[in-house]
């Protein structure tokens, strides 16, 4: 898998500058039984990813997600070591999450959230931009692209704005916006 988001990190950079022990007990249930609770159980299974910074966590269902971030071919383009706070991929969904922290903003949260808004819009190369409304502190947005390797990247992401400004980003050349959006539907800043 090879994740270059070189058009991601400029709207990014540019919107920046402008602004568990299983146990199992002997029972009389049938192994039919205990084989659908199992599936069950790991059907409802819920993964918390944590930035390595400590400040967001995203909890995922059914989530399989590995660290991939000691692969350099799997890193950001255009995001640092030191922005980079989680790189994690799913290989059965075949979605890579990242987050980047970006820094102490140099606007206020308005001209930030206006500012992502109109580079998105604006940006060539970029298919299926929507955004959503920015609260105070937040702005979901979603893009495609094609990638290094001519393929269609799909991106869901989530500005945050506070004491500094993080991209919280799902990506897949295979899944849908929605099941995207799926993964970060649980992101939460740890205060």
């Amino acid at each position: 898998m090879k994740m270059k988001l070189s058009t991601f990190t400029l709207i990014a950079a540019a919107a920046f500058s402008l602004a568990a022990c299983k146990q199992q007990a002997e029972t009389s249930v049938p192994a039919e039984a205990t084989q659908e609770t199992a599936s069950a159980t790991t059907e409802n299974s819920v993964q918390t990813l944590t930035s390595n910074d400590g400040k967001i966590n995203i909890l995922i269902q059914n989530g399989n997600f590995e660290d991939i971030s000691h692969d350099p071919a799997t890193l950001p383009d255009g995001i640092t070591e030191e922005e980079l706070t989680l790189l994690q991929h799913d290989a059965g969904r075949n979605i890579s999450i990242y987050i980047a922290n970006l820094g102490t903003p140099k606007t206020d949260a308005k001209n930030y959230f206006g500012n992502l808004k109109t580079t998105l819009e604006s940006t060539s190369g970029l298919t299926e931009v929507q955004t959503g409304a920015a609260t105070d502190t937040r702005m979901n947005y979603r893009f495609a692209q094609n990638d290094s390797e001519g393929n269609l990247l799909r991106e869901n992401c989530i500005s945050i704005y506070e004491t500094n400004l993080y991209n919280v980003c799902a990506s897949s050349t295979s899944a849908s916006q929605e099941e995207l959006a799926g993964v970060l539907k649980e992101v939460n800043l740890v205060k």
